[in-house]
């Protein structure tokens, strides 16, 4: 059972894109391991000069962050859509607006035949479902977000990492290793991700602790090289493993020379 979709995914290479880029610095390559007890996958980072490319299994994410262009590349299909981060916001929000509106029409159906009880199940099942709360004129509840700094420290990958936790609504949420102090503001904006995963919500109120202002926050600090995700009763542990600075061609940021261009829809429907 896989945790993070592709957009879980490049929330997590946020943090590690914001601190590897310095003026007219070499390229980095980053690879980092994601293993649980039912899985364990990999993906590898590319960044130089503003740009960075994120690979996977399946995908390929580039993006731009002085020209905001960005690249989605489904390496299992061989198919690719290049466009600029103004115009995805503006084709998202149509694309899932629309897609809100058939599954709100297919729910006002089905409730049509619901019993009282049915219907306050309903109900209850929606305080904390943004897309059900979206549907009905409510607005969820935001998560009470606090991020605390330890005294513990560590070497990993020959850097020395700081443990911060995260907690929502007082539930330990996450354990992040962060080294500290590795950041260069003018050489990367790390709202430009924000941007993105606001988009995907379509003005949703978001009730997941990895939207709130606290936990961007930490991004700004450093770079997380081993985050312990507490999920249900397992955990997931995404990991540096790998650090390696060199230059980096053009051809490094280009989707691969043998895709075929697609519409946008086709990407958001093969998001997950």
């Amino acid at each position: 059972m896989k945790r993070r979709s592709l957009f879980g995914a490049l929330l997590f290479a946020a943090f590690l894109v914001f601190v590897f880029c310095q003026p007219l610095s070499a390229g980095w390559i980053i690879k980092s391991k994601t293993t649980s007890e039912y899985e364990s996958s990999w993906s590898k980072m590319y960044l130089q000069n503003n740009v960075f490319k994120m690979v996977d299994e399946d995908h390929i994410f580039i993006l731009n962050g002085n020209t905001r262009n960005l690249t989605f590349i489904n390496t299992k299909e061989n198919t690719f859509w290049k466009g600029n981060l103004d115009d995805f916001k503006n084709r998202i929000k149509e694309f899932f607006g629309k897609t809100m509106n058939d599954y709100s029409a297919q729910i006002e159906e089905a409730m049509k035949n619901l019993t009282p009880e049915q219907r306050e199940m309903m109900k209850q099942y929606g305080v904390n479902n943004p897309m059900l709360n979206k549907m009905q004129g409510t607005n969820a509840k935001k998560p009470e977000v606090e991020v605390i700094r330890t005294s513990d420290v560590m070497s990993i990958v020959k850097r020395s990492a700081r443990k911060y936790i995260v907690k929502s609504d007082g539930k330990k949420m996450e354990e992040v290793w962060l080294a500290e102090n590795m950041i260069s503001k003018k050489d990367w904006n790390p709202e430009i991700f924000r941007e993105l995963a606001e988009s995907m919500r379509m003005g949703i109120t978001s009730t997941e602790y990895e939207d709130a202002d606290e936990y961007w926050d930490l991004q700004k600090k450093g770079i997380p090289l081993k985050t312990i995700h507490f999920t249900n009763n397992y955990q997931v542990v995404d990991e540096v493993v790998e650090l390696i600075e060199k230059n980096l061609p053009p051809s490094t940021f280009l989707p691969p020379s043998d895709c075929t261009e697609v519409k946008l829809e086709n990407v958001l429907q093969n998001m997950e």
